[in-house]
């Protein structure tokens, strides 16, 4: 169990709450977060200013220890530390497989709008 700041609805602000977190699926990583900044892009989350599914956890510039990692990931073990980044990475295109993510050709890696949410309230929602 954790707590997280959940915005639930645009306007109305966030509000701090019990979530669960699932197993790394082959290709996460689970991050102990020790500090999370909130950009301007969250902001516009958090006010309705971009569109965006709810209830949402704002943050996407995050620092912490690597807790878990998924059966396919090769590049961070338990233990390391780690700063999060927006940018997707597909992992298996000839320039993610010789570390130069920022050049990656596949980066639209987003879950699928009908993927299972990988953080769950306790009563599941």
């Amino acid at each position: 169990m954790a707590k997280a700041a959940i915005l639930e609805q645009p306007g109305e602000g966030l509000i701090i709450g019990d979530v669960q977190i699932s197993d790394p699926a082959p290709h996460e990583v689970l991050i102990d977060t020790k500090a999370c900044g909130l950009c301007h892009s969250d902001l516009h989350f958090i006010d309705g200013a971009y569109p965006h599914p709810l209830p949402a956890i704002p943050g996407h510039e995050a620092a912490g220890v690597v807790r878990a990692v998924g059966s396919e990931v090769k590049t961070v073990k338990p233990g390391d530390h780690v700063v999060s980044c927006l940018s997707a990475f597909c992992g298996h295109c000839e320039f993610c497989v010789t570390g130069r993510m920022a050049l990656c050709l596949g980066g639209d890696t987003r879950r699928a709008p009908d993927a299972t949410p990988r953080i769950h309230r306790p009563d599941g929602s």
